[in-house]
């Protein structure tokens, strides 16, 4: 005889199969749903981890440009300009500024090749990596335009220097016979003293064009008359400075004799070696600062453009000798001064260089350069992206 089932021993068994069921589903979505969360969590942590480890670039854009070096400014304050620009644009974008070694500035800035401060024009500049690049524009080719003055030779070969050596240029008779005699004599390879080989073109002329001119040309002469009126100045209101000191002394009472006993006491002692060494330094500093001091690129005197009969401003200005201008291509490690002085010497006289303009360095054309008033982060780094090299 079969023995029945009770009716509800199937059915318990599958509702309690089901809720068991039911209940591992919803664990196992719990479990997905914290893994989910914390893998949300997780990714959150690592982005917001990453965006700390991510800091603001420092530079915008890292590379070369050029700018017009005004006249009287260094190449080293140029750099130190533009270096400071970019140092507050880099810091007003929330940079921080990291410690460097002492004397280490933030932003790294350099130049590709001197010019002296009686001489303007281009001069290539290097931001960031870009300035393992200025090596290549040291040596490069190179344009200049030189204004000469025949009859005097300085210490310097420039208007800076002191007159050393004066000599007749009557016999010169044009423009034209230094250009027959110079341009054979030094095109090529030359030398020069100091003794380096350059290849130089060499092109003889009697004008400066604007565009020379908007650099701006040191006009020799009255550059020297105005140091000779501020030397001249200066060495009265020393006198005269002297003089009310020594009746300021004579009129006064001795110092006390045990203070007098005791400061030479000390010097003795020290041998005055310390003294003097610090007053020759000094005295050294103080003269380069005046010198330095003497002009700044608004009032040193240049060469004003020609104008015509009606007052309009032309587009050159002529010189009549004993002024000229020579217009050079070279090579790195060439010495204009050098070359004018050659020049004079083959001229069976003097001569020396009076202004200098850079018209051209590399791919760098003068016209092209950022100018002064252009100096400033958002027009620099747009000059470097131009230009971008790495």
């Amino acid at each position: 005889m079969k023995r029945a089932l009770p009716s509800t021993a199937i059915g318990d068994g599958y509702n309690t199969a089901t809720a068991s069921n039911k209940k591992k589903v919803t664990l196992m979505d719990a479990a997905n749903d914290l893994a989910t969360s914390a893998s949300a969590a997780t990714a959150t942590e690592v982005g917001n981890n990453e965006a700390e480890a991510s800091p603001l670039p420092l530079y915008l854009a890292e590379g070369i440009f050029a700018v017009h070096k005004p006249l009287t400014w260094t190449c080293n304050d140029v750099v130190s300009y533009v270096r400071n620009i970019l140092t507050r644009d880099a810091l007003s974008r929330g940079v921080k500024k990291e410690r460097k070694k002492r004397g280490k500035p933030m932003m790294k800035v350099g130049h590709g090749g001197t010019l002296d401060p009686l001489a303007s024009g281009v001069l290539v500049v290097g931001i960031g990596k870009g300035t393992s690049k200025l090596q290549s524009y040291l040596e490069g080719d190179k344009q200049y335009t030189a204004l000469v003055e025949l009859g005097y030779e300085t210490t310097t070969l420039d208007a800076e220097g002191e007159i050393i050596k004066t000599a007749n240029w009557d016999h010169v008779s044009s423009i034209e016979s230094i250009r027959e005699t110079c341009i054979p004599k030094f095109t090529g390879q030359i030398q020069q003293l100091p003794p380096l080989y350059s290849a130089i073109r060499v092109d003889v002329e009697s004008s400066l064009n604007e565009s020379v001119l908007q650099s701006g040309v040191v006009d020799g002469r009255k550059y020297k008359e105005a140091v000779k009126q501020m030397e001249e100045a200066a060495a009265a209101a020393a006198a005269a400075a002297a003089a009310l000191e020594a009746e300021r002394t004579a009129n006064s009472s001795p110092p006390p004799e045990a203070e007098t006993q005791e400061s030479d006491d000390n010097e003795a002692k020290s041998g005055g070696k310390g003294k003097n060494k610090k007053r020759k330094r000094d005295k050294k500093n103080k003269k380069k600062s005046e010198k330095k001091n003497l002009f700044d690129e608004s009032t040193i005197p240049t060469i004003q453009r020609a104008q015509d009969d009606a007052g309009t401003t032309t587009t050159s200005t002529t010189f009549d000798l004993p002024l000229f201008t020579l217009n050079v291509s070279c090579g790195g490690g060439t010495y204009i001064r050098s070359l004018v002085r050659d020049i004079g010497y083959e001229m069976d006289t003097v001569a020396t260089m009076t202004g200098l303009v850079r018209t051209k360095q590399g791919p760098f054309l003068l016209k092209d350069v950022l100018k002064r008033e252009d100096w400033n982060a958002e027009k620099i780094y747009e000059a470097v992206a131009k230009n971008k090299v790495v």
